[in-house]
This record gives C-alpha cells, structure tokens and sequence, in this order.
C-alpha cells in the first residue's frame, strides 16, 4: 500500500476524532479505526490483516466510549424531579377519529391517544396514561 494512503487515513480518523470531541455525533469508533488502520498500514502490515484488526479496535473503542458516555450523561429532568411536559390529568379534546387510535388536541399540540372508550370528534378528553409517545386518555366530564 502506498504511504499516501496510510497517511490520509491516519489523519482522517483523528480528525474525526477531534471532530466527535466538538459535537454529540458519537463517532469515535469510526476514527479510532480509520487511524488505526492508517498507522497498521504505514508500518507495511497488510491490509486484511490491517483490516481485521482496525475492525476489533473499533468494537473496543464503542465499547469503553460507550462507558465512559453512558457514566458522564445525567437525566436532569429525573435529577430535579421535573419535566418541560408532564402531560398527567390534562385535559384537551378529540379532533379526528381513526380506526384504531385517535387524534387529541392537548395544550396547542395534537397527539395520539387510545382509549378504552368509544370516542367522538369534539369530546373533552382528560390523560391517564402514557405509552410511549402516545397517550392514554378518558372520556372528561364537560
């Protein structure tokens, strides 16, 4: 292999490196193997063997990176008890029906909800529940 090419490589993977270190792309395996098999090339390794090997670097490094972030991240919604919507009790109304779900306007925003009721276009509805992304609601007194 040319020392051109092993050169390039072990630039691209620390540039892309330091390029992980500035923003939240997790993509450090990615370099960690690039650089490697640009240094395993440079010293006249051949390149399956190069290959192979930047291949078990890059599972090692997803692993300890994947620790080391897993650690250092903090839920401070969990933290401080609180979250920017919590959407519990709230109350809002059917806008659309379908077949297996239902169309809810809570607080400005439409969301999907199921209910164990049979709803209409226009009912007061009030959460119960939450699954997932959708929410579990009742049919609300007026």
């Amino acid at each position: 292999m040319s020392t051109a090419l092993a050169v390039s490589l072990l630039i691209l993977g620390l540039l892309i490196i330091l390029l992980d270190m500035m923003v939240t792309a997790f993509i450090t395996p990615i370099g960690v193997t690039f650089a490697t098999l640009g240094l395993l090339l440079g010293f006249g390794v051949n390149f399956t063997e190069s290959f192979v090997i930047s291949l078990i670097a890059a599972v090692i490094s997803y692993i300890l990176v994947g620790r080391y972030i897993r650690r250092d991240v903090e839920d401070i919604g969990k933290r401080e008890k609180k979250y920017t919507f919590d959407p519990m009790g709230k109350r809002g109304k059917v806008v659309k029906v379908a077949e297996d779900h239902y169309l809810v306007e809570l607080e400005g925003d439409r969301w999907i909800a199921l209910s164990e009721e049979e709803l209409q276009v226009g009912d007061p509805v009030e959460v119960t529940g939450v699954d997932g992304v959708k929410l579990i609601v009742k049919k609300a007194e007026r």
